[in-house]
């Protein structure tokens, strides 16, 4: 699909794209994350993972930067510190391995520890208080490389972080921060080979901003609705969700 084709999509077709970016960055509102995993696999219904996936990168930068930068206070620098140089590694790594990985085995690796991960906390079972903080390591070099390769490095680093972040507020804040590393990293790659230099894709996002911001207002105030065992939860509820349409994209 030529990226200049989106200024000419009929209108139905717009209004879904515009309500699956409305569902995803209400979720990224509530919990810093979630964004890419659930609308990449919506939008790819209508448009190419060529244009998908660069598309939600452009709308993730703006997303998380700006939470990232709105909630600076709490954010939990100290795991950040310890997450962040291994989710580069793995960014690095991912795209490194991109033309090489057989993606499908990967993919389902992810479908399924995300999804036994969150029925695990949604079960009830205890949960460790604080995991080893040398699993930052590696769960931050495998978020990054899954990043690389299909933007859904989120439930990884959620998968950590809400281990080691009790706040609610530090959880969606540090998480937002990571998910902004991560997609600069990514929209930075995309730049040097050209797949984000097409204006109307450019423009498409930017008509979307709205849509963003209104997901985003929606979810802040969900999240404020919310105790920390509530955004745990919800976020547990996501994660069972994303890893079924990941086990579900890799099957079909």
């Amino acid at each position: 699909m030529d990226p200049a084709a989106l200024l000419d999509l009929p209108p139905v077709v717009l209004l879904g794209i515009a309500a699956a970016v409305l569902l995803a960055y209400t979720i990224f509102g509530a919990t810093g994350f979630g964004s890419s995993i659930v609308a990449v696999p919506l939008v790819s219904h209508v448009l190419p993972l060529t244009i998908s996936v660069p598309l939600i990168s452009c709308l993730d930068i703006f997303a998380a930067t700006s939470t990232a930068w709105r909630q600076r206070r709490f954010i939990g620098w100290t795991e950040f510190r310890h997450l962040a140089p291994a989710a580069v590694i793995g960014i690095a790594l991912g795209v490194t391995l991109l033309l090489n990985l057989p993606p499908r085995p990967a993919l389902m690796t992810l479908g399924v520890f995300v999804t036994i991960y969150g029925t695990y906390v949604l079960s009830g079972a205890p949960r460790p208080k604080h995991v080893p903080r040398w699993l930052a390591w590696p769960i931050g070099i495998a978020g990054g490389v899954f990043s690389s390769l299909f933007g859904t490095g989120g439930p990884l680093y959620l998968v950590y972080l809400s281990s080691r972040l009790p706040d609610k507020s530090a959880l969606r804040a540090t998480a937002a921060l990571m998910v902004s590393l991560s997609v600069w990293l990514r929209v930075s790659v995309f730049v040097a080979t050209g797949v984000l230099l097409h204006a109307p894709l450019l423009l498409f996002a930017a008509g979307l901003l709205p849509v963003i911001a209104l997901g985003m207002l929606i979810g802040s105030r969900l999240h404020a609705r919310l105790s920390s065992g509530g955004v745990l939860r919800l976020i547990a509820v996501l994660l069972v969700v994303n890893g079924v349409t990941l086990l579900v994209r890799v099957l079909l």
